[in-house]
């Protein structure tokens, strides 16, 4: 771990073959997200300079290891060597909450997968159209990666409800609430919005709602890392 003095304004984060994780150029307070798994405004507390010094990492783990053991790995990390404290709150605040749809899930099981194949990515389809393939995904981390990969259409948290084990694979095809692909394709079929396509791709449903989020208050953060 060392302080990054570039300047520059992207950051990087990566999950690399042989369990490495890699982040770059990244704020403290992005890791403090993705150590304790929550969206930005559920980060409260701490200095200034959480959001504008930027640190690089690089932490290596089994391939088997989990995401939710990753983040605890990076917990430890930034207790260590930023003497980082912090206490978890509730909160009530707007998110949507992602239960079965009632016609029940239309998903394919998936078998046991390494975390780096664990992901969704660009899918194939019409234009006009946003498309995403997600392979070995359990419906935690969907109702996680929702606003990353819909970021049009999703203004909340979205809180896994379904109670559904496992992971699965499958493909979601929507059109974007913003317009803009409809005016650089003025052909496009009309298609289905994100929420309608959840229901009637997935068998799931997207439900508006006010629910208790975990919210992460900075006791204490060190600005400068202690050495290896």
């Amino acid at each position: 771990m060392k302080v990054n003095k570039s300047g520059e304004v992207r950051m990087a984060v990566d999950f690399l073959p042989g369990g490495r994780l890699s982040m770059r150029n990244v704020p403290m307070k992005v890791m403090i997200q993705m150590a304790y798994h929550v969206r930005p405004e559920a980060v409260t507390g701490g200095p200034d300079w959480l959001g504008s010094d930027r640190f690089d990492i690089v932490a290596k783990a089994l391939q088997t290891t989990s995401p939710d053991e990753l983040r605890r790995m990076l917990q430890t990390l930034l207790a260590e060597r930023f003497k980082l404290a912090v206490h978890t709150e509730q909160k009530i605040m707007p998110a949507y909450a992602l239960v079965l749809g009632k016609t029940g899930p239309k998903l394919q099981p998936s078998e046991t997968a390494l975390l780096t194949e664990q992901r969704c990515g660009p899918g194939e389809g019409a234009a006009g159209q946003k498309h995403v393939a997600c392979q070995h995904i359990t419906m935690a981390v969907l109702a996680d990666t929702m606003q990353e990969i819909a970021p049009r259409d999703i203004d909340m948290p979205v809180v896994d409800q379904t109670g559904l084990p496992g992971a699965y694979n499958f493909k979601l095809d929507w059109t974007p609430a913003v317009r803009a692909a409809a005016r650089a394709f003025p052909d496009a079929p009309e298609g289905r919005t994100l929420f309608e396509a959840v229901e009637a791709q997935l068998g799931l449903k997207l439900e508006n709602s006010k629910l208790p989020l975990p919210v992460i208050v900075i006791d204490r953060v060190d600005r400068t890392p202690t050495e290896n």
